[in-house]
């Protein structure tokens, strides 16, 4: 393991951070990832929460035991339990086999609850139960079984946000935030784009054997310039797909989908010489992704980077049901 001096280097290279916006994120990374405590990770969907979450685990106490993630926003909340805790032979119905848990399977490693704002109160209070005793028994079972963790969480929209809507607990809160750690949008790191875009290319010529080297100068200004709601994830995308589509050595503006970047700069002159609000803005551009979707809710809340409950709650608040 890197010592604390040389760490946040490292760090800064792993996640590809050089702008003055994530040297936060480095120094508050650098002084945790060693030490054995839960971190909460926020951020817009999209802004590398995952990646995060991988490195503080690798490269920490527990990282040669398991890392295991848990989509809590993909899991039915009937079927959540189960998954968690695991179940006993006889428990209900189709349990024809005892099942361990995601809980068991990260045994002296990391457990990662993804998206753990959306969470149903009485999951959270299950969830809270297991962080504050250390053990659980599985569905159907009495025997009690050690929860030798460290607990990751991240969430799209911040917990405290949650709390005064009432939808998140706050003794869950303080469970799972000992140490937080918000990351800023791609649109707050401009500087940190070509470095990102470059190695993105890489990977894919790797991945995908094709010969495109470099993104052009007049392509990469286009890039650095966007305001890419979709974040990191939406980058990466962007450049996968110019350089499989591009048949030279540099992806050119050509190759790029400039319609969407052309798209945004005349919405963001149409909104300032009409003086939209911000809800006015938003409302229009969920709009407009239902529409280019055809209300695919799942590619339209990717695209807006933000989970597909968030979204469909946005459209009952839009009216655009």
């Amino acid at each position: 393991m890197p010592q604390p001096g040389n760490r946040q280097a490292s760090i800064g290279r792993v996640l590809l951070a050089r702008s003055a916006a994530m040297r936060p994120v480095l120094q508050t990374l650098d002084k945790v990832i060693g030490r054995d405590v839960g971190v909460l990770l926020e951020g817009e969907s999209g802004v590398g929460k995952d990646h995060v979450a991988r490195l503080i685990h690798g490269e920490g106490p527990r990282g040669r035991f398991p890392f295991v993630r848990i989509d809590c926003a993909s899991i039915p909340s009937e079927l959540f339990e189960s998954e968690l805790f695991g179940y006993e032979k006889g428990a209900f119905t189709d349990a024809v086999i005892r099942k361990p848990g995601k809980l068991e399977q990260a045994h002296r490693g990391t457990v990662y609850f993804d998206e753990v704002g959306t969470l149903a109160l009485p999951l959270q209070a299950k969830l809270l139960r297991v962080i504050q005793e250390h053990r659980f028994s599985r569905l159907g079972g009495t025997r009690l079984i050690d929860a030798d963790l460290r607990v990751i969480s991240s969430s799209n929209v911040p917990l405290q946000q949650l709390i005064d809507s009432g939808s998140f607990r706050k003794d869950l809160f303080y469970r799972l935030n000992i140490v937080s750690v918000t990351l800023p949008p791609l649109r707050e790191r401009r500087e940190d784009i070509p470095v990102m875009a470059r190695a993105f290319l890489k990977d894919v010529r790797l991945r995908e054997s094709i010969k495109t080297k470099t993104v052009g100068a007049e392509a990469m200004e286009l890039l650095c310039n966007f305001h890419w709601p979709g974040n990191i994830r939406e980058l990466r995308g962007v450049i996968e797909r110019a350089a499989i589509l591009e048949s030279s050595d540099t992806i050119t503006p050509e190759s790029l989908p400039v319609e969407r970047f052309r798209e945004a700069a005349a919405l963001g002159e149409i909104a300032r010489e009409a003086a939209w609000s911000l809800e006015t803005l938003e409302r229009w551009y969920i709009k407009e992704v239902l529409r280019k979707t055809t209300s695919n809710f799942s590619r339209a809340a990717e695209i807006l980077g933000i989970n597909r409950k968030t979204l469909l709650e946005k459209r009952r608040k839009y009216g655009l049901e």
